[in-house]
């Protein structure tokens, strides 16, 4: 699941959302769970963040992943199963967003079963 992402606008979209909100470095660092001079070196294009660390800037900000990723969410197909899944879960849009873009062997999950299972993987691996 490697998200192909331009450093240099990714790092720009994250600083707007950020300054939108009047945050500094440090406040987006320290709601997102990462150091600050990391965040600056994402900003600034000398770093290109994980899918993880995208998911926690994105929730610190209160933003989908695709947005400040530069997707356009209305093109993201969400499957039956994710939507049944999501709705049984109280899943936020984000995280629908974030499910979506998975895939195993070429094909989503097909149960919501199956969603519920790769979802609790996901979070454990975040620790939350």
């Amino acid at each position: 699941m490697a998200a192909k992402l331009s450093s240099n606008s990714f790092g720009a979209r994250l600083r707007r959302l950020r300054e939108e909100k009047n945050w500094s470095l440090t406040e987006l660092a320290e709601k997102a769970g990462i150091s600050r001079s990391y965040l600056a070196q994402i900003e600034s294009g000398e770093s290109t963040p994980t899918q993880a660390k995208i998911i926690q800037l994105a929730n610190a900000l209160g933003a989908l992943p695709s947005e400040i990723m530069g997707e356009d969410p209305n093109q993201i197909d969400i499957p039956d199963s994710l939507r049944k899944f999501a709705e049984a879960a109280n899943l936020g849009s984000g995280e629908i967003q974030m499910l979506a873009r998975i895939e195993y062997r070429g094909k989503h999950p097909s149960t919501a079963e199956e969603w519920k299972a790769i979802y609790a993987v996901i979070k454990g691996m975040l620790g939350e």
